[in-house]
């Protein structure tokens, strides 16, 4: 059975659906034989019986006068009549006591009946169909007749196989019914089964395929399962749809969440750096004002010293770099000073197109002796600004400067200016310097911090740029690549409608 199932299981299904149907055919027809036959053969048993028990009262009739007057060569001749008989093979009669009184035929040694025998009966075996009657009324005496069954078995031999040819002329006709309906069956199924594959791989066009025009039941069940999956393949177009929306919307959402999150990371970082440089400007001005006194007595009796001594004097050297020094820290005291009154000037209408060109002609001389070319970028049109036009100035000048800082051996400076969206005027500062490092990038706008070499930077600059933007309620970026260039991007709202020409 295992095998057979595992046989069965590697078959398409209608050769299943035919075998199945061949099989449970055949088995009918086979069913239907063998009831038959037990038919045929319990009938044929019972006419046996009745036949030889007719038989064998006929021929008592025959022989009970003889039986009567002890006349038993005349029983024995009336005895071998049944030799007409095909199937009659003995005969013989028995006295109460069992004697045997006459005979035809070889004679088992005893009867097979009980004697004496009362009535007609009969009995059956294999081979054998034996008979047993009464002879005459009042002597008791028994008949008994055995019939060969050999004619019997011939003819249930003949019905079997009778019952077997016909069994195997209808078998291939069954086999070809089965194949026939059960191809009526698996059409539909199968032709349900290339549009599920088909809808399956994409094709939209598999769903407007009728699978089935049967009236059939195989026909109504292909239809249903269409209609099922058409309507499953619209839930799914549906279900798509909305996922995507979803979808759309959530990235959207998150999108959205991103922006705010990094604009309040920019927003928390530039209040930071605003404490920060509001703390130092307080320190600054603080400190410059306590110096400045002082070092402006230095400086004055530095250069007086410096006009009186002679050229080949040794104090000569000493006094100049007195007045160098001294020099130095005036003009520190002097940005200390602006560094911390960033905020207080007047505001003004301003055309950033127009400032950034006169301020470009303060770092043009630079430029040109250090190899530097400068690239300008300017926007057609950019709307009217309102701020402090020496505070951008200074923007401007402090990001020039450190731009031509790190290109000492040539460069391109490129300046830029543009509208972006429609609320900001951005200006850009591009280097081909060296880039700054990721370590140091976030330090840049720090009080005081610089990576130039001792006695080149005082480390305000950037401070300075940074705290004036944030004035003008701008932002600064910084964009960098290590070996390429930086860029410094400073966006400034726009505050009128106001439009000024390039």
């Amino acid at each position: 059975m295992t095998r057979l199932r595992r046989l069965l299981g590697e078959k398409p299904l209608t050769v299943k659906l035919a075998g199945l149907l061949s099989a449970v055919i055949l088995a009918t027809i086979l069913s239907l034989s063998i009831s038959l036959i037990s038919t045929l053969t319990s009938n044929t048993e019972d006419l046996l019986h009745e036949r030889a028990k007719s038989l064998a009262t006929v021929m008592a009739t025959l022989v009970s006068a003889a039986i009567e007057f002890e006349h038993t060569e005349a029983a024995t001749e009336r005895l071998s009549a049944l030799a007409k008989s095909p199937d009659a093979i003995y005969a013989a009669i028995y006295a109460p006591d069992g004697t045997r009184l006459a005979q035809w035929g070889e004679v088992p040694p005893s009867s097979p009946f009980l004697l004496p025998v009362l009535i007609a009966t009969s009995k059956m075996d294999h081979h054998h169909l034996q008979a047993a009657v009464p002879v005459g009324d009042t002597l008791h005496s028994s008949l008994v007749i055995a019939f060969s069954r050999a004619e019997q078995h011939r003819q249930a031999a003949a019905i079997i196989q009778a019952a077997l040819l016909t069994s195997g002329l209808l078998l291939p006709i069954m086999i070809l019914l089965g194949v026939l309906v059960a191809t009526s069956i698996v059409q539909p199924i199968r032709a349900m089964t290339g549009i599920a594959d088909a809808i399956a791989r994409g094709d939209r066009i598999a769903l407007s395929q009728l699978p089935s025009s049967e009236p059939d039941e195989s026909g109504t069940l292909a239809r249903a399962f269409h209609r099922l999956l058409v309507q499953e393949h619209e839930n799914q177009s549906l279900l798509e749809a909305r996922v995507e929306e979803r979808t759309q919307a959530l990235q959207k959402a998150n999108a959205e969440l991103a922006l705010r999150l990094r604009q309040l990371a920019e927003a928390q970082e530039q209040l930071v750096q605003t404490g920060k440089m509001a703390a130092v400007g307080q320190l600054a001005g603080g400190v410059a004002h306590e110096i400045n006194n002082p070092l402006a007595v230095i400086l004055g009796f530095a250069q007086g010293m410096d006009r009186r001594v002679p050229e080949n004097d040794p104090m000569r050297l000493p006094v100049r770099s007195i007045v160098r020094e001294a020099l130095r820290c005036k003009n520190l005291v002097q940005e200390l000073l602006t560094f911390s009154r960033v905020g207080k000037k007047n505001i003004e209408s301003v055309d950033l197109n127009a400032l950034v060109r006169s301020t470009l002609v303060l770092v043009e001389a630079r430029a040109r002796t250090q190899e530097v070319k400068i690239l300008q970028d300017f926007a057609a049109t950019l709307p009217i600004l309102q701020g402090n036009k020496t505070q951008l100035q200074q923007v401007l000048v402090n990001l020039g400067t450190n731009a031509l800082d790190v290109m000492k051996g040539g460069g391109t400076l490129t300046v830029r200016t543009y509208l972006q969206g429609t609320e900001s005027v951005c200006l850009e500062v591009t280097d081909t310097g060296s880039g700054i490092p990721e370590e140091v990038r976030s330090r840049i706008f720090d009080p005081f911090f610089t990576t130039k070499p001792v006695g080149e930077g005082t480390g305000l600059g950037l401070s300075l740029v940074y705290e004036i933007v944030q004035q003008h309620r701008g932002q600064i970026e910084v964009e960098s690549q290590i070996g390429v260039g930086t860029t410094m991007r400073v966006k400034l709202p726009v505050s009128s409608s106001g439009a000024a020409s390039a």
